[in-house]
């Protein structure tokens, strides 16, 4: 029996416990996975007042945002193994309290390196509850149903963009101190932890979590590689990632300084682009029923490799204007819709014996491709767009290979719901 067979053999579903989608509950889910990365978009716009108050550099700063993403991966590598074997309630709580304590030690910080160290416990503890609260998700649902419900996730977690900054240059306006956004940060960590508490519930029972660990965590990753389709979709996911935060990361430049579009009219059109992912996460939940998963991310990854062939056309070859590019970034972005809600359920369904360790997997793989992809793809800053260009077309040939020659290429474990 080869290792798909094993991992099928091992991985038959737990039974699911019964949980009612309320919309409570759903809400809860989300304020898991949409606080960490809200807490980092939310203080952004008092960056420069940390920088006077704290007598400290610009980059010192920037090191605030680099301890989160690495507290954040830290704590998805601990919390979804944690999870398998403990529980997913109580881990989800520690990772509120852990959050909380970080941002109350950013409020009372007396210096620059005692605000970096909070900032990394608070990530490592936002990163254990958005594991933790993905896992629950596979817990408690299936199929289309999970596809729909990530869908629904994936749409209101892309509201943080678009919310947090502005909450944040409203709180400083009435607040008049970057202290004060922290302060609002500590009670977002105290609902979030007595969510976590309160209205999630258990969705491992005993019977089905198994012993703890190094050796089990080694186990546990060990045959998550082994399952060919779930490293299929996890790097669909990941290179479709890396492919579209080359956009993130170098957009400013291609639109404003090649481009000529003005600074508010930039925030503006960025932020449409991440409202029209949201739109279109919210309909792949009402259609994934109808028309299947599969379908949905050819769709979607057909659409955004037309649209960066375009994009790297017009830019490179023709120099077209900059209404051509943004209708091409706009398509790229929206249409990445169709590929993250279902190429991750899918990829989650392969593993639901471990969905706490495929959950935290699947989160590192994607922040480590962002991370990479966010240097590569700016490396030419307002000079030239052929790193970003190259960055994007070799992300979605890399996703294309990953899908068609890995996880459609090799479905013999488990059975990942309608196709």
């Amino acid at each position: 029996m080869g290792p798909s067979g094993v991992a099928g053999a091992r991985a038959s579903r737990p039974a699911r416990t019964v949980v009612p989608l309320t919309a409570a509950l759903i809400g809860s889910l989300a304020l898991q996975s949409a606080l960490p990365p809200f807490a980092t978009d939310m203080y952004t716009p008092a960056l420069p007042r940390v920088v006077a108050d704290l007598d400290t550099t610009a980059a010192a700063v920037g090191l605030t945002l680099t301890a989160f993403f690495i507290g954040m991966a830290l704590g998805q590598l601990v919390g979804g193994p944690v999870s398998d074997q403990r529980g997913r309630r109580a881990p989800m709580v520690v990772g509120g309290i852990l959050c909380t304590l970080g941002a109350i030690g950013c409020v009372v910080a007396p210096s620059i390196g005692t605000l970096i160290a909070a900032r990394l416990l608070s990530g490592f503890g936002g990163g254990i509850a958005a594991v933790v609260a993905r896992a629950v998700i596979v817990d408690i649902t299936s199929g289309d149903q999970l596809a729909r419900l990530m869908s629904v996730m994936m749409a209101i977690g892309g509201l943080a963009p678009m919310i947090a900054p502005v909450t944040g240059g409203a709180v400083l306006t009435l607040g008049g101190t970057w202290r004060t956004v922290f302060g609002v940060l500590v009670l977002l960590g105290l609902l979030m932890t007595a969510t976590a508490a309160f209205i999630i519930p258990e969705s491992l029972p005993a019977e089905h979590r198994h012993g703890g660990g190094v050796r089990t965590f080694v186990r546990d990753w060990a045959e998550l590689v082994r399952i060919r389709p779930f490293i299929g979709y996890m790097l669909t996911n990941a290179f479709s990632g890396f492919a579209m935060f080359a956009y993130i990361s170098n957009s400013s430049y291609v639109l404003q300084s090649m481009k000529g579009m003005r600074p508010m009219s930039f925030a503006v059109f960025f932020a449409a682009t991440a409202f029209s992912q949201v739109l279109l996460s919210l309909l792949n939940a009402r259609i994934v029923t109808r028309y299947g998963q599969h379908r949905l991310i050819t769709l979607g990854m057909s659409m955004s490799s037309l649209a960066v062939i375009g994009l790297t056309i017009g830019v490179f070859l023709f120099d077209t204007p900059l209404v051509w590019t943004a209708i091409c970034f706009l398509v790229m972005m929206a249409v990445q819709a169709f590929v993250f809600g279902n190429a991750g359920a899918l990829a989650s369904s392969q593993a639901v014996h471990i969905a706490g360790s495929a959950s935290a997997m699947l989160g590192v793989v994607q922040a480590m491709a962002s991370s990479i992809s966010a240097p590569l793809a700016s490396a030419g800053g307002s000079t030239t767009a052929a790193p970003m260009g190259g960055v994007m077309i070799s992300g979605m040939a890399m996703a294309w290979v990953a899908y068609l020659g890995i996880a459609r290429g090799g479905r013999a474990g488990l059975t990942p719901g309608r196709a």
